[in-house]
């Protein structure tokens, strides 16, 4: 929700594309598809750290002439053919939030190496206050100021954010290499040669069928085993949640799902996006952390083996 709500506030409309089912990322070609003279950005969302394939879509921007954000809020470091996650589009949007490779506690913050769109986002974090000119306000904006103590805290941060992802795609690798040989049952978080994920979390695509189970029966079957997990991420589509679906955007109000403009934009409904909805009924995400012993990650490979050989010499 976080990556729509600052959507909604615009007065603007989410258009949500279609998935890939090897990487949890944008689909372009579904993307090329969605696109219509009122698209005014494109916002990617590097998935549990696995970059979007991010050539076609600048590409797409590039023709239409419209802004590409890019979400990187669970992607620090994460790199697509040699560039940084952030650096690709226009702006890069990062979380502190706790959970974050790293984190001030909560909040974020944004890259850019235009000075246009710079100067935009500091007046709209800072009430639309131009500081240069005095107390004029040129604009609307939030008061989106992050504190100093905050700040002191993230830069303290920054100096240890390598480590950090470093050592979770050490640590994810072996886990990779570990279950690599179930790939008919288990779709693993291997990334592309071009790719260098960053493992916010560990997304497993299991094939439960195979397993004569559910995908629900393979969550509560490694949680017995003592390995933390939740099955469908977030549970389903975020446009097949309440605010969007029921059009309760802002209590009394349905602005700006309902605006006479836009209302030809089509609308929110189950079979949107498929492939989104086939990922999110078989996905189970492990929570992942640079803190991990390797005899961690031997426990998790030896309970995903285990429930896997279980089932599939009791079909």
């Amino acid at each position: 929700m976080g990556t729509i709500i600052p959507i909604l506030f615009q007065g603007a409309i989410p258009i949500f594309s279609d998935l890939t089912e090897d990487t949890y990322t944008l689909d372009p070609t579904d993307l090329k598809r969605k696109i219509t003279e009122k698209t005014r950005a494109i916002v990617p969302v590097h998935l549990f750290g696995m970059p979007t394939d991010m050539d076609p879509i600048m590409e797409v921007a590039e023709e239409k002439g419209i802004f590409v954000v890019e979400d990187c809020a669970q992607a620090y470091l994460a790199e697509y053919k040699g560039k940084l996650v952030g650096t690709i589009g226009d702006m890069g949007a990062f979380s502190l939030q706790q959970s974050k490779h790293m984190s001030t506690g909560d909040g974020g913050m944004t890259i850019t190496n235009n000075e246009e769109l710079a100067d935009y986002a500091r007046l709209f974090a800072d009430k639309g206050w131009d500081r240069a000119k005095g107390r004029k306000y040129v604009m609307l904006g939030m008061n989106y100021r992050m504190t100093e103590l905050q700040g002191a805290v993230g830069l303290a941060q920054l100096k240890k954010v390598k480590w950090v992802v470093e050592r979770r795609r050490e640590l994810a690798e072996r886990l990779n290499n570990q279950l690599e040989d179930l790939s008919d049952i288990l779709h693993l978080p291997i990334p592309p040669k071009h790719i260098k994920h960053s493992y916010w979390q560990y997304p497993v695509l299991v094939n439960a069928e195979k397993l004569g189970i559910t995908p629900l029966d393979f969550s509560k079957a490694l949680a017995a085993e003592g390995i933390p997990n939740n099955v469908g991420y977030v549970g389903e589509p975020l446009y097949l949640k309440t605010p969007l679906v029921d059009k309760k955007t802002f209590r009394h109000s349905s602005f700006p799902l309902d605006n006479p403009y836009n209302k030809d934009w089509g609308g929110y409904f189950k079979g949107l996006c498929p492939t989104t909805e086939k990922i999110i009924e078989k996905i189970i995400v492990i929570p992942w952390n640079e803190n991990y012993t390797y005899d961690d990650v031997d426990d998790i490979g030896e309970a995903i083996r285990k429930i896997v050989n279980y089932y599939l010499s009791h079909r």
